[in-house]
């Protein structure tokens, strides 16, 4: 699972643009909470994002992200950013309306049960394109 923590997190947050993980802690079993950050235009830019695979997320994961923020930098700050990635179908009631929402691509729910989503399997024999005879010149 910690494989597919990592993905999604670089899939959302790119160090070609910057972002490197500063910290992490884990709340619970796969509950996780990240500090994010990246300098842009002489600001740091910091990002808390919590990271679940439960069907409902966790009011203890929504509390440990609203304390404990990290110490003041010297360079100037931009409002701290809350995010969280959760599975496909999960219910987010408990999650603050202001937070940004990122839906895992590598996993949902279908009712009550957690599910791989992996690619489909391609069934059908793909024939190489057949090359054609070029002209001779005359």
């Amino acid at each position: 699972m910690r494989l597919y923590i990592t993905r999604e997190i670089s899939g959302n947050f790119s160090q070609t643009d910057g972002w490197s993980v500063a910290k992490s802690h884990t709340v619970s079993g796969y509950n996780q909470v990240f500090f994010i950050e990246r300098f842009y235009n002489g600001m740091k830019e910091l990002v808390k994002l919590g990271v679940t695979f439960d069907r409902i997320v966790p009011q203890g994961l929504i509390d440990s992200m609203t304390t404990g923020l990290p110490g003041a930098s010297s360079f100037s700050q931009r409002q701290n950013r809350f995010e969280v990635i959760v599975p496909k179908n999960t219910d987010i009631s408990a999650v603050p309306a202001s937070w940004k929402i990122h839906y895992m691509n590598t996993f949902g729910y279908e009712g009550e049960s957690l599910v791989w989503n992996k690619k489909p399997v391609r069934k059908e024999k793909v024939e190489p394109a057949k090359k054609h005879a070029v002209p001779k010149p005359a």
